[in-house]
């Protein structure tokens, strides 16, 4: 009896713990949750600071929904072809590059000069910031807290 008890007890203690694990992907958080691109109205909106005409408003909201078009055919594709390291690294660089070729075309001097401006800002910013400044021994700054 006593045998009996103790096996079943064990047995609702794993089904406890393993229904309090979270799965693969929930540690952080849903990962397509943390990094949702922002539609392509609300990147038009940001646009707005440069006094753009409603013609250029068209042309920059068809650049946007081509460009957002693409990079989602590139993450359908992404995993179907495995590639190196070397040619994914390039791949983004490739596409700021045309969307700002084409851009070029679409804004005046000053407005596409005023938008480099604000991008390099945006970047540089730590909320976008990928990589962490380093030292001058090539060290990460400790994260610890005092």
């Amino acid at each position: 009896m006593k045998k009996v008890f103790l096996l079943a007890s064990m047995m609702m203690v794993m089904t406890l713990s393993a229904q309090e694990r979270p799965q693969q992907g929930e540690k952080s958080g849903n990962r397509k949750e943390q990094r949702e691109r922002p539609t392509v109205d609300q990147q038009l909106k940001e646009f707005d600071q440069y006094n753009l005409s409603s013609a250029q408003k068209k042309k920059v909201k068809s650049l946007l929904e081509s460009r957002d078009s693409d990079m989602k055919k590139e993450f359908a594709n992404r995993d179907k072809n495995s590639t190196q390291k070397g040619e994914r690294g390039s791949r983004p660089e490739k596409g700021t590059n045309d969307f700002d070729t084409k851009l070029e075309k679409i804004l005046d001097k000053n407005q596409f000069n005023q938008y480099k401006q604000d991008r390099e800002k945006r970047m540089k910013s730590e909320k976008f910031s990928m990589h962490k400044k380093r030292d001058a021994k090539g060290n990460r700054p400790s994260s610890k807290c005092a």
